[in-house]
């Protein structure tokens, strides 16, 4: 991607605008980062005429219009949800918090997580009970389901507060539904971690295993705006649900959440803190084996 801003006036800003397939895009947004106009020649004007990628190359340039006008002038014009820069303030706060810490801010959703591995025996769950039941309208099995939490920063960068546990699921084949559980600030978060239930048992491993998911999310947001990770962020493993989909389904994307995947540049970096000693580690791993360090330690990860 390559853009130029062309100007602005009492309506918004203009940006020139070239994709990664060479389409010249022509955009207008206001400086709450609305779209005003968009014009392009090679995409249909009619999103019903656009195939699935011309559809998701027009959606590419409104994302990175409104995140390039952000970094160029200082307006707000980026949405919260596709910022990696601020996604990145907020793992750095997390990184930073404490056992304690996490037990209080992120109790609910380590414990609503550990829950779905109650009848695991390889699970040292220590009876942990399940803080909310899992919605009566939801499909498929009971590990179909997505758990996120909104986080919410002060001027200095510190965690200021979080909203309660969200259940996203399915109520129909295609059709997701969320519940919510708890307040949440009367304003836009800085970041949203989502993740699939995993049974890890202590706040550190977990701690890091939102801030891994944070990581995935920025990749996803370089990769929605059509740009290049940083090399910090090429990494493996399930970001924003949203993109996971577009992963799954459009030709046009590498398999971004798959751990496993041989993409060029990228791997699985997922290396939590453990709850054993350095001499209890050295037991664990074996630095000659192909197998990953994550999966080598993981068992460690799960009992207390």
């Amino acid at each position: 991607m390559n853009a130029t801003i062309l100007g602005e006036d009492e309506e918004g800003i203009g940006v020139l605008l070239t994709d990664s397939g060479g389409r010249e895009h022509e955009l207008g947004l206001n400086i709450e980062g609305k779209i005003i106009h968009h014009l392009v020649d090679q995409i249909p004007d009619d999103p019903s005429d656009r195939t699935r990628e011309q559809n998701e190359a027009f959606s590419r340039a409104r994302r990175y219009a409104k995140y390039y006008v952000a970094q160029e002038t200082g307006y707000d014009t980026a949405s919260w949800d596709l910022n990696p820069d601020r996604f990145e303030d907020v793992r750095q706060a997390l990184m930073a918090l404490s056992s304690d810490e996490i037990d209080e801010l992120f109790g609910d959703l380590l414990a609503q997580s550990l829950s779905h591995y109650r009848n695991d025996p390889n699970v040292d769950t220590a009876g942990i009970s399940r803080p909310f039941d899992l919605p009566a309208d939801k499909i498929g099995t009971d590990d179909a389901v997505l758990y996120k939490q909104e986080i919410y920063l002060d001027e200095a960068g510190k965690i200021e507060a979080v909203s309660g546990v969200l259940i996203t699921y399915y109520v129909a084949r295609g059709e997701r539904t969320t519940v919510r559980h708890g307040e949440a600030p009367d304003r836009d978060p800085d970041a949203c971690v989502e993740v699939s239930p995993a049974p890890f048992v202590a706040p550190e491993p977990f701690r890091d295993y939102l801030v891994y998911n944070l990581r995935c999310q920025i990749r996803d947001c370089y990769v929605g705006m059509g740009l290049e990770p940083p090399e910090a962020y090429k990494i493996l493993g399930p970001g924003q649900y949203r993109f996971t989909g577009k992963y799954q389904h459009f030709d046009c994307y590498p398999k971004y959440y798959d751990k496993d995947a041989a993409i060029p540049g990228y791997s699985h970096d997922f290396v939590p803190e453990l709850p054993v000693s350095e001499a209890e580690l050295g037991g664990l791993v074996d630095p000659t084996s192909e197998t990953s360090l994550y999966d080598q330690i993981k068992g460690a990860l799960f009992s207390r």
